[in-house]
C-alpha cells in the first residue's frame, strides 16, 4: 500500500517534528538556565562562606583572622564556579549530541510507516537515510537549505562522542570556534591581533567540558536547523501532496 504527500506531511509534522520541538523547548527552559550568572552566585558563595565562617566564635586564646577567612572564601566560591563552568560545558556537549541523535532516530523512524510496501533502511545512520528518501521518497535530503547545518550537527555528536577522528577533523575545518575555550577568549584575540594563530589541542575528554567548547548560541542554530530541517522535508511532500509513496 502507498500513501500520498499529504499524509508524508502530516506524518513529518505531527508524529516526527513533535519530540525535537520538545526536547529542543526543554533545554533552554529548564536544562541551561540553572546555569546562568555563576559569576554571581560564585560571589554570594563567597559571602556566605565569609560570613558564616567570620561570624564562629573565637577560642579564648585567638582571635579570627578575617584576612585568611577572606582567603578561604575566595577559594571556595573560585572551586565552585570552576566546577559549574565545567559541568555547563559537559551539558551544552552532551544536549548536542542528543538533539543530534533524537533528530536521527525521528528520522529513520519516518521510514518505518506500517503502511509502506518496502523494507525500511538498515540503519539510523543518517546517510543511508538520506539514500533511502533519495529512492523512495525522491527526495535528496542533502540539497536541503538547512542540510549543512543538521550535517554539522552530526559532527558535533560524533565528536562529542568518540573525541578527536574524523569528525573532529572535519569539525576544525567548518567551525573552529568550536575548540576554542570561550574562558581564554581574551587570550586567543590577542594572538590573533599579532598575527600568531592559537595553537588548539587534541579533544580527548569532551564529556568533561574538554577540548569541544558547545555554546548556547551555536547550540539554539542546531536545534533551528534540526526544526528547519523536517520543516522543509514536509514542505516537499505538501509540494506534492497527490503523490503516493514509497516509488
Amino acid at each position: 500500500m502507498a500513501v500520498n504527500g499529504a499524509y508524508l506531511a502530516m506524518q513529518i509534522r505531527q508524529r516526527v517534528l513533535g519530540p525535537v520541538l520538545s526536547f529542543s523547548e526543554c533545554i533552554f527552559r529548564d536544562v541551561l538556565p540553572p546555569f546562568e550568572n555563576l559569576d554571581r552566585r560564585a560571589d554570594k558563595i563567597a559571602d556566605d562562606y565569609y560570613n558564616r565562617i567570620g561570624s564562629q566564635p573565637a577560642g579564648e586564646d585567638e582571635d579570627v583572622d578575617m584576612a585568611s577567612v577572606a582567603e578561604a572564601a575566595q577559594d571556595h566560591s573560585l572551586s565552585w564556579f570552576q566546577m559549574m563552568v565545567s559541568v555547563r560545558q559537559s551539558m551544552l556537549n552532551l544536549l548536542a549530541s542528543g538533539l543530534y541523535h533524537l533528530a536521527e532516530q525521528q528520522l529513520a523512524d519516518s521510514c518505518r510507516d506500517g503502511s509502506f510496501t518496502v523494507r525500511p533502511p538498515r540503519d539510523t545512520k543518517l546517510e543511508i537515510v538520506a539514500d533511502w528518501y533519495r529512492d523512495h521518497f525522491g527526495l535528496d535530503l542533502r540539497t536541503l537549505p538547512s542540510w549543512a547545518v543538521f550535517d554539522e550537527l552530526r559532527l558535533v555528536a560524533n565528536a562529542v562522542k568518540h573525541g578527536e577522528g574524523p569528525a573532529t577533523r572535519q569539525l576544525r575545518e567548518i567551525r573552529v570556534q568550536l575548540f576554542s575555550n570561550p574562558d581564554y577568549a581574551e587570550i586567543y584575540r590577542e594572538f590573533e591581533e599579532a598575527g600568531i594563530p592559537p595553537t588548539l589541542g587534541p579533544v580527548f575528554v569532551p564529556l568533561s567540558g574538554e577540548g569541544l567548547f558547545v555554546s548556547e548560541k551555536l547550540l539554539k542554530v542546531y536545534a533551528e536547523g534540526a526544526e528547519s530541517f523536517f520543516r522543509e522535508i514536509a514542505q516537499h511532500f505538501e509540494s506534492n501532496a497527490e503523490t503516493y509513496y514509497p516509488h
